[in-house]
C-alpha cells in the first residue's frame, strides 16, 4: 500500500471524526458517538490490514494477486445481482401491498448501502473459502 493511499484513507476518517465531534457539540451525541465508534473499529482494522499486507509483503508475495481480484469480483457482482433482485422484489411487493409511509431518503440510503456492504463481505468470505 503506497503511502498516498494510506494518507488519503486516514485522511477520510480524520474528516469523519471532525463530523463525529461537531455532532456530539450541537447535541446529537448518539450519532456522533456512533462515528467515533466506527472510526476507531475502522482504524484499528486498517492498522491490521496493513501490518498483513507488509508481513505478506515481506515473504515476497504479491498481496495483491490474480486470486485475490477473481474472489473479488465474484463477491462484487452476487453481491449487486443478489441486493437488485431483493431490491426490486421489496419495491415490487410494497408498492403493492404497502402502507403509505414517508421514509426519509438518508435513512433509507444508509441502510440499503449498509446491506450491500455486508453482502459483498459474507460473498467474499464465502468465495474465498471456495476457490
Amino acid at each position: 500500500m503506497t503511502k498516498t493511499r494510506l494518507l488519503a484513507k486516514y485522511s477520510v476518517l480524520l474528516l469523519i471524526g471532525v463530523i463525529a465531534v461537531w455532532q456530539i457539540t450541537t447535541g446529537n451525541i448518539s450519532f456522533g458517538s456512533a462515528l467515533l465508534a466506527g472510526i476507531i473499529i475502522a482504524s484499528i482494522l486498517l492498522g491490521i490490514n496493513s501490518r498483513q499486507i507488509i508481513q505478506i509483503t515481506e515473504k515476497g508475495m504479491n498481496p495483491y494477486d490474480e486470486r485475490v481480484w477473481a474472489v473479488a469480483g465474484k463477491a462484487s457482482y452476487a453481491a449487486i445481482r443478489l441486493f437488485a433482485v431483493i431490491s426490486a422484489l421489496i419495491v415490487l411487493l410494497g408498492s403493492i401491498w404497502g402502507p403509505q409511509i414517508m421514509v426519509n431518503p438518508y435513512d433509507l440510503l444508509g441502510i440499503a448501502l449498509s446491506c450491500l456492504m455486508f453482502m459483498y463481505v459474507g460473498f467474499y468470505y464465502y468465495y474465498n473459502a471456495r476457490m
